[in-house]
C-alpha cells in the first residue's frame, strides 16, 4: 500500500507569503516569492505588475487618479505603475 505524502516545499523556503495584488487587471491571489523579488507574475493575465499587498501603511498614501497607490519613483519624480500618469506633486 502506498500512501501519497506530498510535502510543499515552499513552506520552507525563505520568502515572502501573502496576499497580492495586479496593478494591470486588478487580479487578487495569494503568492509566494523569494525574498528580493520586485514584481510578481498575475496569475490571471500574465502581465508582471503584481505586488504584495500590505507591506507597509504610512499615515497618509497617495493615490493616482486611477486609484492606484503603487508609483515607480525615479529622479525625474513618480509615474503610477498601473496607468503611467507621471506624478507631479513629487518634483
Amino acid at each position: 500500500m502506498m500512501t501519497n505524502n506530498i510535502v510543499d516545499l515552499d513552506l520552507y523556503r525563505p520568502g515572502i507569503r501573502g496576499n497580492a495584488l495586479c496593478l494591470q487587471c486588478d487580479n487578487r491571489w495569494s503568492a509566494f516569492a523569494p525574498f528580493g523579488t520586485v514584481e510578481l507574475e498575475c496569475s490571471q493575465c500574465g502581465t508582471w505588475k503584481g505586488v504584495f499587498e500590505g507591506m507597509t501603511a504610512p499615515d497618509t498614501v497617495w493615490e493616482c487618479s486611477c486609484g492606484n497607490q503603487h508609483f515607480y519613483i525615479s529622479d525625474t519624480g513618480a509615474m503610477c505603475a498601473k496607468c503611467g500618469l507621471h506624478q507631479e506633486v513629487f518634483r
